[in-house]
């Protein structure tokens, strides 16, 4: 070998080698990185189920609160339950049924939990009961 000739082949650039499983860091990454993000996605929306399930109970609660005075009806159980869910805005078509006998109260709050994730819709329901207040004399 001459050294012109040596001289060629130490400027040539040297041969990078693949290993036979190149490139599979980005294919395993573009089949699990959906996958992850789908499962944080479905955390989530599990989240705001839990949410709006305790927000139903906490507006439920307050209509019975609301109703059980001992001179109040189930209209003032449903605007107290009414305001408190407009306030905290968590449930999606919230519905208040507050019915009221002689001695219980009861309240039924219905609605949707936020949809993070398209087509998973989910219902919330919360119910609470109560007794009515009343004036009972003290015996003599």
């Amino acid at each position: 070998m001459s050294g012109a000739d040596r001289a060629a082949a130490a400027v040539r650039a040297p041969v990078a080698v693949r290993a036979p499983d190149c490139g599979a860091t980005s294919t395993e990454l573009t089949i699990a990185f959906p996958a992850v993000l789908l499962m944080i996605m479905f955390a989530l929306q599990f989240g705001l189920y839990l949410h709006a399930a305790q927000i139903a109970e906490a507006a439920a609660q307050e209509a019975v609160e609301a109703a059980q005075g001992q001179s109040a009806d189930p209209a003032a159980g449903r605007v107290a339950a009414a305001a408190l869910l407009a306030d905290l805005a968590a449930l999606r078509s919230p519905e208040v049924t507050v019915s009221r006998s002689g001695t219980a109260v009861s309240s039924r709050v219905t609605g949707h939990a936020q949809q993070l994730i398209p087509g998973l819709a989910l219902d919330v329901a919360a119910t609470a009961e109560g007794p009515v207040e009343r004036f009972v004399p003290q015996d003599s």
